[in-house]
C-alpha cells in the first residue's frame, strides 16, 4: 500500500541556491571525530559505483576516504553558509543507509560438525583454525553470542574497527565450516548522504529523513552542495518530499559538533535578548549599515535588513531554532537563538 501511495503523493518544494562561498578542504578534527563512519561508508559506495578493484579490500583505502573527507570539510568550513550549520550542527545528518554501510556486527552461519566451531559456541574467538584465527586477530573480532536455532547455527561476531565488512565476510566464508554471513544491520535508521564526483567537482546531498522510518521514512528534507576544485562551495538548494504531503521538519537534533570551531573563528559581537524568546527579540550593539540576516533551522532566509540604528526589534511567528548572521566590517558573525 505504501509503495502505491508513493506514486500518488509525491510532492516537492525547491529552495533557491546561494552564491559560491570560499572555503578550504583542510579537515577539522570535529569532522574526523563525528564523521569517520560516514566517510568510510561513502567511500565504499563510491568504490562500488565505479567498480573499483579496491572494493575487495577489508581496510578501506585512505585515498578514497580523503577525497570524500576533504569535500565534506569544505562544506563544514564554509562558515558563511547557514546550510552548513544546518546539516552538520543543527540537524546532524549522517549516512545510515544501505547498501555498503559500515557495521560492527557480523552474523555468521557455521557448520557445527567442524571441531573448531566449538570455540565460537563457547564464545571464544580463537578457535585453533589458523585461517579463522588470523582474521580474528587481524581485525579484532570477538564472539558476542552464539545462536543454536532450529534451522541453523549462527555466531554473532563483533569488531570495533570500521571496516569493509562485506569483504571481511567474503574472507570468512571461504573457510571450511563457515556457510554464509551477513551484516547484523539495524532496521529503521534514518539519514542519508549521497556523494558523487564529476570531473574535479564533488557533489553531496544531505537527507534528513523522518516520520515512520521503521519501514521507510515518509518525509525528508534534502540539502545539495557542490564543492569546486578550489574547495569553494556552491549551495545548490533544498527540497522537501513526502508520501502524504510535506510535513514540517521535526525539532532540531542540535549535536553542535563544530560549535567550538566556529566560535573560535567568529567571536560574538551582538547582543540578542531575550534568548529564548516568546516571539520578539531585540538585537543591539549594531552600527548603521550593518547587514542583518536571519535564517531558520532549514537554511531559509526569513529576514534581511541593513541596520538604521543601534538596536532593532524583530517579531518571529514560529517556534524553533534560528541563526542570526551579521556582516560587520567585512567579517561574519553568527549566533543561534530560540523562539519558544
Amino acid at each position: 500500500m505504501k509503495k502505491i501511495l508513493l506514486l500518488t503523493y509525491f510532492v516537492v518544494s525547491i529552495q533557491c541556491a546561494n552564491a559560491q562561498t570560499p572555503s578550504t578542504c583542510t579537515i577539522p578534527q570535529e569532522l574526523t571525530d563525528a564523521y569517520d563512519r560516514d566517510i568510510k561508508s561513502l567511500a565504499l559506495k563510491r568504490m562500488s559505483a565505479v567498480n573499483s578493484p579496491d572494493l575487495h579490500l577489508i581496510n578501506i583505502p585512505q585515498s578514497w576516504q580523503d577525497t570524500i573527507a576533504e569535500g565534506l570539510a569544505a562544506i563544514m568550513n564554509a562558515h558563511s553558509l547557514p546550510e552548513s550549520d544546518t546539516v552538520f550542527n543543527i540537524y546532524c545528518v549522517h549516512d545510515l543507509t544501505t547498501p555498503f554501510q559500515i557495521y560492527n556486527d557480523l552474523l555468521i552461519q557455521v557448520d557445527v560438525s567442524y571441531p573448531w566451531t566449538v570455540a565460537w559456541q563457547n564464545l571464544n574467538a580463537i578457535t585453533g583454525n589458523p585461517n579463522i584465527d588470523t582474521l580474528v586477530t587481524r581485525y579484532g573480532l570477538s564472539v558476542s553470542a552464539f545462536y543454536d536455532w532450529s534451522f541453523a547455527d549462527y555466531a554473532l561476531l563483533h569488531t570495533d574497527a570500521l571496516l569493509n565488512i562485506y569483504s571481511l565476510i567474503d574472507s570468512l566464508v571461504i573457510v571450511p565450516g563457515v556457510i554464509s554471513g551477513e551484516p547484523d544491520a539495524i532496521i529503521g535508521t534514518a539519514g542519508k548522504i549521497v556523494y558523487d564526483k564529476i570531473g574535479n567537482k564533488r557533489y553531496y546531498d544531505f537527507y534528513f529523513q523522518f516520520n515512520d522510518c521503521f519501514d521507510g521514512c515518509d518525509n525528508y528534507r534534502k540539502w545539495q552542495f557542490k564543492v569546486n576544485e578550489d574547495c569553494s562551495v556552491d549551495f545548490l538548494g533544498a527540497s522537501d518530499w513526502g508520501v502524504f504531503g510535506i510535513d514540517p521538519l521535526p525539532e532540531p537534533v542540535n549535536c553542535n559538533i563544530f560549535t567550538s570551531l566556529k566560535e573560535n573563528l567568529y567571536a560574538k559581537r551582538l547582543n540578542i535578548y531575550p534568548n529564548p524568546a516568546n516571539g520578539i527579540i531585540t538585537i543591539s550593539d549594531l552600527k548603521i549599515g550593518n547587514t542583518i540576516v536571519i535564517y531558520d533551522a532549514s537554511g531559509r532566509t526569513i529576514f534581511k535588513t541593513k541596520a538604521q540604528q543601534s538596536s532593532i526589534q524583530i517579531n518571529l511567528t514560529y517556534k524553533g531554532v534560528y541563526i542570526l548572521e551579521a556582516i560587520i566590517q567585512g567579517e561574519i558573525t553568527k549566533q543561534k537563538f530560540i523562539i519558544h
